[in-house]
């Protein structure tokens, strides 16, 4: 039929849907193999004062 020689046209144009990643995996899959890696975490400070529009 015209609809299976569709689907067929798109399952060869599209191909087979590939597993996405997100950048977190992508970084843990290239330092996994070295063992990892330990950071120094920077001290937290007091958030700042928002800003006030209405003085000027």
């Amino acid at each position: 039929s015209m609809e299976e020689e569709v689907r067929e046209i798109l399952r060869h144009v599209v191909g087979e849907a590939k597993p996405t990643h997100d950048l977190a995996a992508a970084i843990r899959a290239r330092v996994a193999p070295l063992g990892g890696v330990d950071l120094d975490l920077p001290q937290r400070e007091a958030m700042r004062e928002p800003p006030a529009f209405d003085r000027a």
